[in-house]
């Protein structure tokens, strides 16, 4: 009985993301855009955060499948990376449009989706149920995991995912076992002399119960790592990228729609690796344009 459930549910899915999707996918795609030495590049890959797909929000829905458009236009993007807060209640509908368009237009060959406190009903309760429902619909999208902290390696580059682990809102909850299950990764990840990636909805010093550098202690022992975050729906500025607690990190803007007076929907990230740099650039995916004040380069 359950598998003409769920194959009810993947049809419900692809029918209501194909009426819901804006007739911009079938419209001929804009110009491509390149990485800045695409012979030298290793690995390429975007972030996006604080997508909040709604059910009764269609603007919102409307602004991320632009976005996945423009993102598909990237020729050299292996990867698309989430930082949570995908939906905004969790709900089943709000799953089927934010994951069912990533089903539908394969954005990047390979996908890494964190979770966050909205993706787990932000505080209301049902965090076992959730974190069921966003491991389900992550891996019909075909992000493979099997729990939601996890660890993928792309061309040789550590992806690694933490995930709170109760109905935390304004922390991330990171047990003990989570923060040596984090270090065991990042001894194997910088065995060699390559950058780390650790992606967290929450920023590095917002841990559950207040500020805490129970987890920034753990990465800062390891050299060459980069700590991606969203959660605070910052507007892009030049506090966006800086050293928290001896952890670089970026913190990324809410992508979808404007949330404070000079903040710009629409931007992204999009890191590109070569032999001894990271170079992090911001996109306007909305215009179709490099943030050009915004470019960071990180030398390992």
């Amino acid at each position: 009985m359950n598998v003409y459930l769920d194959f009810a549910k993947h049809v419900i899915l692809t029918v209501f993301t194909l009426l819901y999707l804006p007739l911009s996918f079938i419209i001929p795609p804009t110009d491509s855009y390149d990485a800045k030495d695409p012979e030298a590049l290793k690995t390429s890959f975007t972030v996006l955060s604080d997508i909040h797909i709604e059910g009764n929000n269609y603007q919102t829905f409307k602004e991320y499948s632009e976005i996945l458009k423009e993102v598909n236009n990237s020729k050299n993007n292996d990867t698309l990376v989430f930082l949570g807060d995908n939906t905004m209640n969790g709900q089943d509908i709000e799953s089927i449009f934010f994951f069912g368009a990533l089903a539908l237009s394969k954005p990047a060959e390979n996908l890494i989706i964190a979770p966050g406190n909205h993706d787990y009903a932000n505080g209301t309760g049902g965090y076992d149920k959730m974190y069921e429902r966003f491991n389900n619909y992550a891996n019909f999208a075909g992000c493979k995991i099997e729990k939601n902290n996890y660890c993928k390696i792309i061309d040789g580059y550590y992806f690694i995912v933490l995930t709170t682990e109760s109905d935390s809102v304004n922390g991330i909850d990171i047990s003990d076992a989570q923060l040596e299950w984090l270090k065991g990764v990042l001894d194997e990840a910088t065995k060699e002399n390559k950058p780390v990636f650790v992606f967290s909805h929450h920023p590095v010093n917002y841990i559950e119960d207040g500020p805490s550098d129970r987890l920034s202690n753990v990465i800062d022992d390891y050299e060459n790592v980069l700590f991606f975050c969203g959660h605070t729906h910052a507007a892009l500025s030049d506090h966006s990228v800086s050293e928290v607690n001896g952890v670089q990190q970026i913190n990324l803007p809410k992508s979808t729609e404007h949330a404070t007076e000079g903040y710009e929907p629409g931007i992204g990230a999009v890191v590109e690796v070569y032999e001894n740099e990271v170079l992090l650039r911001f996109r306007d995916f909305d215009d179709g344009k490099w943030v050009t004040e915004h470019e960071y380069s990180f030398v390992y």
